[in-house]
């Protein structure tokens, strides 16, 4: 049961640390444990030890993980990936010869793709750049229209020098702005954007396949070496007696298939991991936006909730006037639009004389504190109100992804 609870122990203690250095900033868990932990591994435990080594050690040793900490999360470097690597190489080399005798024709068949693909993709997913360049910007800028929520006309990127195209965003990581940027992986040391965004969920869904495929192969080979180590009879006595007798059962057999029973382990501790990847981007394809997106949709649901979002359409606001900054906009295919305008205010509806920015949705109340409210502009309850253009529905959002013809609609 040792070897067993120690080893299984600490899978679970490095997935689930994991789990929260990715996953606890995001929106969605927001108020939950996962944050409250994220925020103890990465902000009071680190202030606790910097307070102390300042009265002990001077600084000395806040320096110096300072500086290791500031090349490891700061500087696209290999170390992640080639620890990924390393992982997946030393797992399938410990499992598949010893595996290999005793399976069947069919797990013959079925375990080189399986065990390859993510290999391929992964391989993908690093070479593949979706950077923007003086060369590609005129084309990047008619990719996706301005949706005047989240993407404005007009911002600048004062480090590559040009406007920045609608849903981009300057990576700090690959010093260049990225098309249809998701999040920088330290995993691929490379952005998901445009151009790789479907090899990374193949990436994601072949992993994931990979570990639950290993999990249940291992299981399957595991109980064999458990049939011959007791009769089924007796073992499934010992198994039903209590978990402390089930910890001693499974904790033999994995010490006399030690290989199997290692690599058996770690996939079904990770699998989850994986698969959580899957979903949360699963996720994001259904609802039409991006990592980079949800962050700032977050924003906006907080200035929903507290009563500071408005909003009217181009037609009353402009009429048959032009709406300020669209004529910075080139022509874009995209098949959807939206006739909806949104402000954000301290919470008062705008008042008659305010000046809308075209580079954001601020405005600027008037100097007349006695001005009426202007009559055409709505409060926002709730996100369902406030259009996503960039949503097509989750079969057009999965075919958009993979760079595949979407139906059209209506403008």
């Amino acid at each position: 049961m040792g070897l067993l609870r120690t080893v299984a122990l600490g899978i679970l203690g490095i997935s689930g640390l994991t789990f929260v250095a990715l996953f606890g900033r995001l929106p969605v868990f927001r108020k939950t444990p996962i944050s409250f932990l994220y925020k103890v591994i990465w902000k009071y435990i680190p202030n606790g030890i910097s307070h102390f080594d300042n009265r002990l050690l001077g600084g000395c040793l806040t320096f110096c993980c300072n500086r290791t900490g500031k090349y490891v999360w700061n500087e696209n470097h290999p170390l992640v990936l080639i620890f990924f690597l390393s992982l997946l190489i030393t797992g399938e080399y410990l499992f598949i010869p010893t595996a290999w005798p005793r399976i069947s024709t069919i797990h013959k068949i079925c375990a080189p793709p399986v065990a390859a693909l993510p290999y391929f993709h992964l391989y993908a997913c690093v070479v593949s750049t979706s950077y923007i360049t003086p060369e590609n910007h005129a084309q990047e800028m008619t990719r996706y229209p301005y949706d005047g929520v989240i993407f404005h006309p007009g911002r600048y990127c004062p480090t590559c020098k040009f406007v920045k195209p609608a849903r981009s965003k300057h990576c700090s990581f690959c010093k260049a702005c990225v098309a249809r940027q998701d999040h920088h992986c330290v995993w691929l040391i490379n952005c998901v954007g445009a151009n790789n965004y479907h090899y990374f969920l193949c990436l994601l869904l072949s992993l994931s396949a990979l570990l639950i495929y290993g999990s249940l192969l291992g299981h399957s080979l595991l109980t064999q070496t458990m049939e011959v180590l007791f009769l089924p009879e007796s073992g499934l006595k010992l198994a039903q007696k209590s978990w402390t007798m089930w910890f001693n059962v499974w904790s033999l057999v994995i010490a006399s298939e030690i290989r199997i029973g290692t690599v058996t382990l770690l996939a079904f501790m990770t699998a989850p991991l994986a698969m959580a990847f899957l979903v949360y981007h699963t996720y994001l394809v259904w609802a039409g936006m991006t990592t980079n997106e949800s962050a700032k949709w977050s924003e906006w649901k907080d200035e929903v909730t507290d009563g500071c979002a408005f909003k009217s359409t181009k037609g009353e606001i402009y009429g048959n006037s032009p709406v300020p900054g669209e004529n910075q906009k080139p022509q874009s295919a995209w098949p959807m639009s939206s006739d909806q305008i949104l402000l954000l205010t301290d919470g008062e509806p705008p008042a008659e004389g305010y000046k809308i920015s075209s580079r954001s949705n601020d405005i600027i109340q008037p100097d007349d504190l006695d001005a009426p409210y202007d009559p055409r502009w709505l409060r926002v309850r709730s996100m369902e109100e406030v259009d996503n253009i960039y949503d097509l529905g989750f079969w057009d959002n999965l075919r958009e992804a993979f760079k595949l013809p979407v139906s059209k609609k209506v403008q």
